[in-house]
């Protein structure tokens, strides 16, 4: 049995049938799995999600029953063969196919000669599926309530936006200036196999290349975090100053925490919450992990106010709860649970949070708000609505969409001042 397909299989089955983060997913798939090559696996696993909808077409199109007749763990080797057909150059079609029975008759037994019949039948009508002949949201496999939703605000730009959303991002660390500079991050990454450039976006950002970037000593005792680059452009632009009193308010997992500490040098205070206890853990362990001391944790519902808040912070960051539109190319589980017709209620809740957090603004304070979307509904819409109802006299700074390209993911900010006396 190929150990490497074999790993593929249960990440994703825990994604599918479990509704695991992908790259949880990969990493427990991996460890289960010793001797399976972690890139190849990783690659592998999280194109055939990032493919899922266009292939279930072809799927469902080939089945005699449909899509519907057929179980989980047949249905997932189906998809695997598929992409391993279409989008894996170092896999051979004929071993594409063997591949994908041999993982059968393992892991799902009774279903091989099916799963055999319908690759084969892929193979002799393949040309059905070319991606001139695609409506447009399957031949970049996107529901269509979502490829519409981006096509509305986006106009003639939604191909590149959705192409952009397919096309795995770059991997960036950020250095932790309390441990080392960046040029020394990058020498220490070099002399452990990793390969490290100097960002010019931004002045601890690192683009890297190699295996056990998160398994390496260097990440463990903290000298650096794994972030997009589009994150760390946004908290630069708060840049809370060394000394000040800055809230978090939705704090998990707390790369955006650290990199706050960071830039404060570790001074001042940081009140970072989160509504659940275990991902305030993940805040915890983070702040451990990058030897930051000035981070007290609050378990806490950002929509609800507050009242010893009310006018006492700096800086408060509101990072809220979005559909994660623009991180789909590293997190492409997204496109399978995201839908359109929810957004009210997610709205509302980001409503409810950003009306809070300028609350809890000083006289003459900063807050950003920010998404990982691309929906405006979501970003220009919010902020605009709560301003035209907010007690204080704010008024904005900075307002930004980083568009998933050249590396970055997709990234919404907005940087309000108060102007109460």
């Amino acid at each position: 049995m190929n150990k490497d397909w074999l790993a593929v299989f249960e990440a994703l089955r825990g994604v599918y049938a479990d509704g695991a983060y992908s790259n949880m997913s990969v990493n427990e798939a991996v460890s289960r799995h010793h001797g399976s090559r972690e890139s190849f696996v990783r690659t592998f696993a999280k194109g055939v999600l990032r493919d899922s909808i266009r292939l279930d077409h072809v799927i469902d199109s080939l089945a005699e029953k449909g899509i519907g007749s057929i179980r989980i763990r047949p249905l997932i080797i189906l998809r695997m063969g598929l992409y391993a057909i279409d989008c894996l150059d170092s896999v051979p079609e004929h071993a594409a196919v063997s591949e994908a029975v041999e993982l059968a008759k393992s892991v799902a037994k009774g279903s091989d000669r099916f799963v055999n019949g319908m690759l084969r039948a892929y193979l002799r009508r393949r040309d059905e599926f070319a991606p001139d002949k695609l409506e447009p949201h399957i031949r970049f496999s996107f529901s269509e309530s979502v490829f519409s939703l981006l096509s509305g605000q986006y106009g003639q730009e939604v191909n590149d936006i959705v192409r952009a959303l397919n096309t795995p991002p770059e991997v960036y660390l950020r250095a932790n200036t309390l441990k080392a500079g960046r040029d020394e991050v990058i020498s220490m990454l070099a002399a452990h196999g990793i390969e490290g450039q100097a960002c010019e976006d931004n002045s601890e950002a690192i683009m890297a290349k190699g295996s056990g970037i998160v398994s390496c000593d260097l990440y463990r005792q903290g000298f650096y975090s794994v972030q997009s680059l589009s994150s760390m452009i946004a908290v630069k632009a708060l840049s809370p100053e060394p000394g000040s009193e800055v809230l978090d308010l939705c704090s998990a997992p707390g790369g955006k925490t650290g990199y706050m500490a960071e830039l404060m040098g570790n001074k001042g205070s940081i009140t970072a919450c989160d509504i659940y206890p275990h991902r305030l853990a993940l805040t915890q362990a983070a702040m451990k992990r990058l030897r930051v001391s000035i981070c007290a944790l609050q378990e806490r519902d950002a929509a609800v106010f507050e009242p010893s808040f009310e006018g006492r912070f700096d800086y408060v960051l509101a990072d809220v709860p979005c559909s994660g539109l623009g991180v789909i190319a590293s997190k492409p589980e997204i496109k399978l649970t995201t839908d359109p017709s929810e957004y009210d209620e997610l709205i509302s809740l980001q409503k409810r949070i950003l009306s809070n957090a300028l609350r809890y603004l000083k006289p003459g304070g900063r807050l950003e708000y920010s998404t990982c979307t691309l929906n405006k509904n979501e970003n220009e819409a919010v902020v605009k609505d709560v301003l035209s109802k907010a007690r204080s006299c704010a008024r904005i700074v900075e307002m930004a969409t980083i568009m998933p390209y050249n590396g970055k993911v997709g990234f919404f900010y907005t940087i309000i001042e108060n102007q109460t006396n």
